[in-house]
């Protein structure tokens, strides 16, 4: 991941599954628009 976290690291931040993220990262799977803001603003942060 950029931002040096790990798969499990971001779930946890954003509230969401560990496979939540695989499915966003590497099935190109769109998250839902509540988990995509928790991203955004997590990543905003660090």
């Amino acid at each position: 991941m950029d931002k040096g976290l790990e798969i499990k690291e971001l779930a946890e931040l954003i509230g969401v599954t560990p496979d939540s993220v695989i499915n966003w990262e590497i099935r190109g799977v769109k998250p839902r628009e509540e988990s995509l803001k928790k991203l955004t603003r997590t990543l905003d942060f660090l």
